[in-house]
């Protein structure tokens, strides 16, 4: 069984915003945030040193809230939809399989005064190659539109030409039904296809026993099936 992951923004019980991360004070970091952004994995990557969090809240209220996963904000933006992630946070995940292609990158974040370990969660690496999506059976992929009309198709490249189509002349986006997966994974961002992060329930059930902060969890509007 799978589930949608999102990451906690919205707090009802405090007039403060939540802190995103900010990489100014890293070493050439337009350089190095540009090319993650764009998908490139870094193997020689050095430390990012260093981090911190603003909101666009006063200053004050930055650091009111620290999470075990943070989006970026200002310099760290032009990662994308990448994630910042707490020490904790990264070995679980080493321990569960997550979707090709990501990669971790070590750096530390100043916060009330003392720089802790955070990592750079690049997930989104495949969507810029050439196999994006290669971990999904299309040919058994089912999608519709608002107009209850289905397809199937026969690769990625012939999903977004017609998903392409149908936004041109109708403004709205192919919707999965039932995505079928050539292989088990844990962790799967499924962007483009949707914006959503889908997880399995064990790697739910190890987020909540260790009481990691910052994640909802909640039931997928469309069914995951694995290939036999």
């Amino acid at each position: 069984m799978y589930f949608k992951m999102e990451m906690e923004r919205r707090f009802p019980d405090e007039d403060k915003v939540l802190g995103h991360a900010n990489g100014e004070f890293v070493f050439d970091s337009k350089t190095y945030f540009t090319r993650i952004g764009k998908g490139e994995i870094i193997n020689d990557a050095p430390i990012f040193d260093y981090f911190h969090l603003e909101s666009f809240g006063p200053k004050e209220e930055w650091e009111w809230r620290l999470q075990d996963v943070h989006s970026f904000i200002a310099t760290g933006s032009i990662m994308g939809a990448n994630w910042y992630i707490s020490d904790d946070f990264k070995i679980l995940l080493e321990n569960f399989k997550i979707a090709p292609e990501y990669h971790f990158y070590e750096t530390k974040l100043l916060y009330k005064d003392k720089k802790i370990k955070y990592w750079i969660f690049q997930f989104t690496a495949s969507y810029r190659k050439l196999n994006k999506m290669q971990f999904i059976d299309f040919p058994e992929t089912k999608f519709s539109t608002k107009r209850e009309e289905q397809y199937v198709f026969n690769s990625y490249e012939d999903y977004t030409e017609k998903n392409e189509e149908i936004y041109d002349e109708y403004e709205e986006n192919l919707k999965p039904l039932e995505i079928v997966l050539n292989q088990f994974f844990d962790f799967i961002p499924l962007n483009p296809i949707t914006l959503d992060v889908i997880i399995s329930e064990n790697l739910k059930n190890a987020i909540e026993a260790m009481k990691l902060k910052g994640f909802i969890f909640s039931e997928l509007d469309y069914n995951i099936q694995i290939k036999k």
